[in-house]
Order: structure tokens, then sequence, then C-alpha cells
């Protein structure tokens, strides 16, 4: 499929070129950006872009084999991985919320009535993040899962796919692209 039309790719489907994080946990597997944990993880790992990015529309298709995950956007990395930043919420109980990571935690909950109808749970699902000035925006299937005025986000920063502490699970990330406004 690709990226939509109008989009700018930001994974080149091969490998981890333009991204960052411990290969031990984060590879390419057809086309994919594939995190996945064996064993018990005692915090959240990520991979993250080297470019930041401002005002912009993202999209993406993930699938989620476990229980909780999220894409960060205009976000922070420490020197030890941690992320710090808005993040489309992905899991159990938090599909389509709005959280920041390390900070305020959940900003827009989640709408159980409105996501149990559009979820295609352990399938491929669309995301979309629009975030423009203060205003942040999730879509997940084509629906507005969230939508907030924020004037306390930060304005810039990086992209980072969120492995979380917990159980095992598997996580898959393809399609990414951009639209920067």
């Amino acid at each position: 499929m690709g990226v939509k039309p109008g989009f700018t790719s930001i994974f080149n489907g091969k490998d981890l070129t333009g991204w960052q994080g411990d290969p031990k946990y984060w590879k390419v597997e057809d086309g994919a950006i594939v995190g996945r944990s064996e064993e018990k993880l005692d915090r959240n790992l990520f991979v993250w872009t080297e470019k930041e990015y401002s005002d912009f529309v993202f999209c993406c298709e993930t699938r989620l084999l476990g229980f909780n995950s999220g894409i960060q956007y205009r976000s922070v990395v420490d020197e030890e991985g941690r992320m710090a930043g808005h993040q489309a919420d992905m899991g159990n109980n938090c599909w389509g919320s709005l959280y920041e990571e390390r900070k305020r935690g959940v900003l827009v909950p989640y709408n159980k009535e409105l996501v149990e109808k559009i979820l295609k749970k352990d399938d491929w699902n669309e995301f979309q993040i629009i975030a423009v000035d203060d205003y942040y925006a999730l879509i997940l299937n084509g629906v507005m899962t969230a939508e907030i005025i924020d004037p306390e986000g930060w304005k810039k920063g990086i992209f980072g796919l969120q492995l979380h502490g917990g159980p095992p699970q598997e996580l898959a990330f393809r399609n990414i692209g951009v639209k920067e406004l």
C-alpha cells in the first residue's frame, strides 16, 4: 500500500535509518518497524526519529499483539532512551486516548463506546495525529477519538514508538508518513 498520497515517508520499510533505539527490541520485518519483548520489561522502551517536527499531520498503520503501546510526538528523549511528551495511546482501555508520557498523564480519556465500534483488535489499524500550534487531534480508523487545545504542550519534538514495560508483547508500525504544515 505505502504511505498515503501527499505524505512524506519517514521510514524506508527496510531498516531503521533515521531512527534510534535498542536493536535487541526493535527490528524491521515485512516492511514494518516491530517492537517485541520476550520477557517482562521493567520500563518502557522506545525507538525514535532523529528529526524534530513542529506542525504536522502524521499517519501510520499499527498492530498491537499485547496490552499497551503508543506513538510519541512533539516529544524528547533522554540519554537513557526514556521519552516524554504527547502520546497517541494504544492498548487495553486506552486506544485513541491522548496521554502525556512522564508529564501530566491522561489529557483526553479513552472513549470505550466509540472505540469498541471501530477498533480492529489484533489487526492493522490506521492512526492519524494532527498537531498545529496548540491544537491536537487523534483519528483512529477515520474517527476522531481525541481533540484538545493544549497551550502547555511542546511546540516541536521527535516521533517515537513505545514498547510498554510489563509482560511480553509485540507491536508493529508500517506506512509511516508525515505532512509538515
